[in-house]
């Protein structure tokens, strides 16, 4: 190759670049930055009590993320996984307080959140229907279903000698519980997503619907089991939550900060919304930097008004910054709408 041809290939583009390279490390470095910040800014951020407590506060909201970043990965949005972890989460501590053994109201709920995800499922699947308007629907009939049907006080407190109450204490080797709990989704949804064929089909199908459609990939099942794993992951989110806080409102709605913290994750760590492209592995990097950056907000004292104004702000970079690196182009306009 010549002097002259080498000078004559034209550069590539800074989207080209950022777009050939893994946004999780990205990611990880801005939150070293931003930790380092807040070291530098804010009394007791640097101490091992304190990053115990944003990973105990990250663990929920990330495995909500996982069952996100699954559905995006197969082309889908999940409006609803609020509505369904945090509801499940209601319904089992009523229970328990009615007197039913806690492992009876467990199953219980999570047979419900299975049965929410397969509606969902085979809604967007079969009947075609968008997945923004199922998912917005059936997120608020679980949360507003439960309430009515279930819900009798405002407040509902775990039980100190319940399995809920002990899975956010305690843990192994210093590593709290909703950790290990939240480390085990991650790394057996990232094995799911990159080791299996359904994994592998799901992103193949996500990046184009109608290829994978075309060379035999069960694309209808497909779509079916993203939300599926979606709801059942938002059901033990929402355990880790409420073991974490040890009690929960039932004022609460479908549309709960933890939509927005994981629906943030999601994109920030490079799942992008075009669909079949990013990993469980930028994920974890998102939900690092979300647990970094709630964690701050809050010692600085912000006002919930202020801190709603910034997430919101990240939110709309991450989209942002998604849509100009993943521009909708020929073959994305022909997978259809979300």
């Amino acid at each position: 190759m010549t002097t002259a041809s080498v000078a004559a290939r034209p550069r590539a583009s800074l989207r080209a670049r950022l777009g050939g390279t893994d946004q999780t490390y990205l990611v990880l470095a801005i939150t070293v930055l931003l930790a380092l910040a807040g070291g530098a800014t804010t009394t007791n951020f640097l101490t091992t009590g304190n990053f115990t407590s944003i990973l105990n506060l990250s663990a929920a909201f990330g495995i909500l993320a996982i069952g996100e970043a699954l559905v995006i990965l197969g082309k889908g949005l999940d409006l609803s996984v609020a509505g369904i972890g945090l509801g499940c989460a209601q319904a089992t501590l009523a229970f328990i307080s009615r007197g039913m053994p806690e492992w009876q109201a467990i199953g219980l709920m999570t047979g419900l959140a299975l049965l929410i995800g397969l509606v969902n499922g085979v809604l967007v699947a079969v009947f075609e229907v968008p997945a923004l308007f199922v998912t917005l629907a059936t997120g608020m009939l679980a949360i507003g279903g439960i309430d009515i049907l279930f819900l009798t006080e405002n407040v509902y407190g775990v039980p100190g000698s319940s399995f809920l109450a002990q899975l956010s204490g305690g843990g192994v080797l210093g590593v709290p519980r909703p950790v290990l709990v939240a480390a085990a989704a991650f790394v057996l949804a990232g094995l799911f997503v990159a080791w299996t064929t359904p994994g592998r089909l799901i992103r193949a199908m996500g990046d184009n619907f109608e290829s994978a459609r075309a060379t035999g990939a069960p694309v209808r099942p497909l779509q079916v089991l993203t939300y599926v794993l979606s709801a059942l992951l938002a059901a033990l989110a929402g355990y880790v939550t409420v073991s974490i806080q040890g009690s929960v409102q039932t004022t609460v709605t479908s549309f709960d900060p933890i939509l927005f913290t994981a629906l943030t994750v999601v994109v920030l760590g490079g799942v992008s919304l075009s669909g079949g492209r990013g990993s469980i592995l930028g994920v974890f990097a998102g939900a690092l930097f979300v647990g970094v950056l709630n964690n701050l907000l809050v010692l600085h004292g912000l006002s919930a008004a202020v801190q709603d104004l910034i997430r919101g702000a990240v939110l709309i970079a991450a989209i942002a910054f998604d849509a100009w690196l993943h521009p909708r182009n020929e073959e994305t306009e022909k997978s259809g709408e979300l």
